[in-house]
């Protein structure tokens, strides 16, 4: 289960990390999918244990890893094999969670309603 004490970089940096790393994204819903993914690799790479640089290349390259196969698979499967990795204990229903809240923060960011 994610606690709130896992989310060590406040969703406010992590929010404007994201914002910052794609601003020529087109709204819409790609734009929102692709900020979703951002804000879990922000997420992710800081409980991790990336910083600077590593953790906007870590951010980025989830996203990428949404464009391999159709859905959230792959993007849950990565999350869920590079946590564990880092020593982090999440089911893939917390991490499912966890990409509602930033699908949720996405629409939010940018004005848009599903």
């Amino acid at each position: 289960m994610i606690k709130e004490d896992d989310h060590p970089m406040p969703l406010s940096v992590v929010k404007t990390n994201a914002i910052a790393a794609h601003p020529h994204e087109d709204d819409g819903l790609g734009s929102i999918r692709a900020r979703r993914n951002l804000l879990a690799g922000y997420w992710a790479g800081s409980l991790i244990g990336f910083a600077g640089d590593d953790l906007g290349r870590y951010a980025r390259d989830l996203h990428a890893v949404d464009h391999v196969v159709a859905g959230d698979g792959d993007v849950i499967a990565r999350l869920s094999r590079d946590l564990a990795t880092a020593g982090h204990k999440f089911t893939k229903a917390d991490i499912e969670a966890a990409l509602r809240r930033f699908h949720a923060q996405a629409l939010k960011d940018t004005g848009c309603t599903e």
